[in-house]
């Protein structure tokens, strides 16, 4: 018998997702550029990154839209009535459809995931690393080429999962499970693997937040918005549970298959967009720290007019300018430069900014170190 449509299987419910979590992706990416030039600072490795993990996950959102325009993604599978064979050996335009819109799904979910992962690993390095030789480089480096071959091989691997046999991912289900066979296993190491790395790279950073020369408040409050990716998680958690069912079940003549597919592209654009989102959230919390209604007015007006100057002040709504002192943080937690006042001085860590040596960007986390009268 039938199982009943839930509601993530449905059209509506399904293009919401691939409309609108995208779109706050692009919002978000664009906010993170205007945040790096009102940091006035050069566009790295990170932010280029992100680029195409978003670009990827508009190709994931339009083919998902074009799946359910045509009927076959967020639908249940038409059976014609003249139709006397099993489910399994069914091939209609509707059946043909779904399928390649996985198979399209297949080879860009592990590139997304990829770059995004490679985004936030890059975004640490830059911060984290005080040389080639450091503990922090050689982990954030080592990371980053694991994630780089973690991607490549379950491309490949999407690509030739019915070995040359390519007529047959768009074929009928029998022709798939004949050809196919290992198809779901790959599915579930690419949830399984995605899971786990998304977890290292959450939890990645704070042990050397903790390492810093700050208040253990501050720490907990660092450590936090780096925190912030852990809803990303959640999506990839889902997905898992999700195809571990799938394969304990496997091809159950009472499951709708394009009612399977359709949920496992909805958790798919789930978890590409989020991710994005949550990749640009440590940057982008400098902007919501200084962010006011009349520094928007004043940013605007420089906009058009086309003019910044360069200083080195930072604006808050009471106070007109605050000048601010950076002094950088040795890797064994020994400041570098003038003692620090424990009653009148407040450390702080400003995301997206780190020590610059010579051109290029160099070191552990700037450290702004901002007067304040008691």
């Amino acid at each position: 018998m039938p199982t009943e449509q839930k509601y993530l299987q449905k059209p509506g419910h399904v293009v919401a997702a691939a409309v609108i979590l995208p779109l706050i992706a692009i919002m978000i990416v664009v906010l993170r550029f205007w945040t790096r030039r009102k940091q006035r600072q050069n566009l790295k490795m990170d932010d280029w990154l992100i680029i195409p993990a978003l670009l990827l996950t508009l190709g994931i959102s339009i083919s998902i839209i074009y799946g359910v325009s045509q009927h076959s993604v967020g639908y249940r599978t038409y059976v014609p009535p003249e139709w006397s064979g099993t489910p399994f050996e069914l091939k209609t335009r509707q059946i043909t459809i779904i399928y390649k819109i996985q198979w399209a799904f297949g080879l860009m979910l592990p590139l997304a995931l990829g770059c995004t992962k490679a985004s936030c690993l890059f975004f640490y390095l830059r911060i984290f690393s005080v040389g080639s030789k450091s503990a922090a480089h050689r982990f954030f480096a080592g990371m980053i080429a694991l994630v780089a071959l973690w991607s490549a091989a379950f491309f490949f691997a999407a690509l030739f999962e019915c070995r040359l046999n390519f007529w047959a991912i768009w074929s009928s289900t029998l022709d798939i499970l004949m050809q196919c066979t290992l198809i779901e296993h790959i599915v579930l190491a690419l949830c399984i693997s995605d899971f786990v790395t998304d977890l290292i790279i959450i939890c990645a950073p704070v042990p050397f937040v903790w390492r810093l020369n700050l208040s253990t408040a501050n720490k907990i409050a660092v450590s936090a918005v780096f925190l912030l990716g852990s809803v990303a998680i959640i999506t990839s958690l889902i997905r898992l549970v999700m195809m571990v069912k799938i394969v304990r079940v496997g091809f159950d003549p009472n499951e709708d298959g394009n009612l399977i597919v359709t949920e496992y592209l909805y958790w798919g654009i789930v978890e590409t967009s989020i991710g994005v989102i949550a990749a640009c959230l440590p940057t982008l919390q400098f902007l919501f720290r200084t962010l006011t209604w009349e520094s928007i007015v004043r940013s605007t007006r420089g906009l058009i007019k086309s003019t910044f100057s360069g200083s080195r002040y930072m604006r808050s709504d009471d106070m007109s300018l605050k000048e601010t002192n950076s002094y950088p943080i040795s890797e064994n937690d020994e400041q570098v430069g003038p003692a620090r006042p424990e009653r009148n001085l407040t450390g702080r860590i400003q995301m997206g900014e780190t020590l610059s040596e010579g051109s290029e960007m160099h070191g552990l986390q700037k450290v702004i170190i901002e007067t304040s009268p008691h």
